[in-house]
């Protein structure tokens, strides 16, 4: 089975346990050592353009769109915009990651610092469980018609794939981010 495929298919059977459990049953460290610590930059060859997969499916007088499900897009706003602005991955060409016994560090080039904590959290208005399957460290996050699942995993010792699987204002997505390890 090819890379791809396999991770498509640990994705699809993540979000299938999220949506249908509460919630996922993650460990609090991981089966082996991961070491994700580290300068990682972006691979943009490899990767998905996150800003064209962000787009909506459907827009305003687009004929899949019957009147009804358009005016409640638009009462719902743009989730996948919110995700965009929300989730600095989709946009950083670096990150500088910080792995501890109980949390993450991950600072975006460009965007933020943003700290992960093991565990159920609040972080605004998003509800965010970390944690370990096997050796992927998943950061599934909730709000009101969106979620948003991020799974780091090494693929080899010097590169990172960042996959994420979002749901939002009836549309889903799945972007795979690489990452090379910085010298």
């Amino acid at each position: 089975m090819s890379t791809v495929r396999s991770h498509w298919l640990l994705i699809c059977l993540t979000g299938l346990l999220l949506a249908g459990c509460g919630g996922l049953k993650l460990d609090p460290a991981p089966i082996r050592d991961v070491a994700l610590s580290g300068v990682w930059e972006l691979d943009f060859a490899e990767s998905d353009n996150a800003r064209s997969a962000m787009k909506p499916d459907a827009r305003r007088g687009d004929k899949r769109m019957s009147t009804r499900a358009e005016i409640q897009r638009i009462r719902a706003g743009s989730g996948l915009a919110f995700v965009a602005y929300d989730f600095q991955v989709l946009d950083a060409r670096r990150m500088d990651i910080e792995l501890a016994s109980d949390s993450m560090g991950i600072q975006h080039f460009p965007g933020v610092y943003r700290d992960i904590s093991w565990g159920m959290k609040e972080r605004g208005v998003w509800q965010v469980q970390a944690g370990w399957d096997e050796n992927a460290l998943v950061i599934a996050s909730r709000t009101t018609g969106i979620t948003v699942l991020e799974r780091y995993q090494l693929t080899t010792r010097d590169r990172l794939l960042v996959s994420l699987d979002i749901k939002a204002d009836g549309n889903s997505r799945v972007v795979n981010r690489y990452f090379r390890r910085g010298r």
